[in-house]
């Protein structure tokens, strides 16, 4: 019954778009403000990202000011992009939606940075569906933390998505299990003319990306080459 009831809070919150920017100009600032949280977070001595993670990175997403919170239920809903390893960088960025929720007393709301770093090599067309489930469809853990810990001594690479947020200025792993990840099409269609299709989008050099959304290609190109 909660699951079910779970399910139905998460079909619903997809559609919404008070949360995101819709307008060229919110679009070009939601790349900048994502470049910008990714340079701050790997820029964390001692405690961010291990660099055996992003070396290991197939696909990244970044998604600032994500909206955590409510009662009884949480609710998480965000926008952000994320773009895919090709042969000589990263790709043209997609924007990308999550929406979910997990059960527990939950009061306040508060804005949470997140990044999922994807590893498995089937990244691309998870992506490229309409929507999917972080722990349905693909596995989903809380990210380790340390530059220097190693995915065969210090973790076990196991899980096709590894998450994190910072909040308050902390950064830690984020449990996100079961929230829905899906393609923002509308915004797609705002910053490439209506021409995007997710799958191309990914596996094309960002250097050809609108200029507006090169701030996060070079943000990935400097932090995860």
């Amino acid at each position: 019954m909660k699951k079910g009831l779970l399910s139905l809070a998460i079909a619903a919150l997809i559609p919404m778009s008070g949360f995101a920017a819709t307008t060229e100009n919110g679009l070009m600032e939601k790349s900048v403000r994502a470049a910008q949280v990714l340079d701050e977070v790997l820029k964390i001595q001692d405690n961010s990202i291990p660099q055996d993670l992003l070396d290991r990175a197939v696909c990244i997403a970044v998604l600032p000011d994500v909206i955590r919170g409510g009662f009884v239920w949480g609710a998480r809903l965000g926008q952000g992009l994320v773009s895919c390893r090709v042969e000589n960088g990263w790709s043209q960025p997609s924007f990308v939606r999550i929406a979910g929720g997990n059960w527990g007393l939950q009061i306040g709301i508060s804005s949470v940075d997140m990044v999922l770093v994807f590893v498995n090599p089937n990244a691309v067309e998870r992506l490229s569906v309409n929507n999917f489930t972080l722990g349905g469809d693909a596995s989903v853990a809380v990210g380790p933390i340390g530059r220097e810990a190693k995915a065969n001594t210090d973790y076990q690479l196991k899980s096709e998505v590894y998450s994190y947020s910072r909040a308050r200025g902390l950064f830690a792993g984020l449990t996100i299990e079961g929230a829905a990840l899906a393609i923002d099409h509308d915004a797609n269609a705002t910053m490439y003319n209506n021409k995007a299709v997710p799958r191309q989008l990914l596996t094309t050099d960002g250097s050809y990306a609108p200029s507006s959304l090169r701030t996060y290609v070079r943000a990935l190109d400097a932090n995860a080459p």
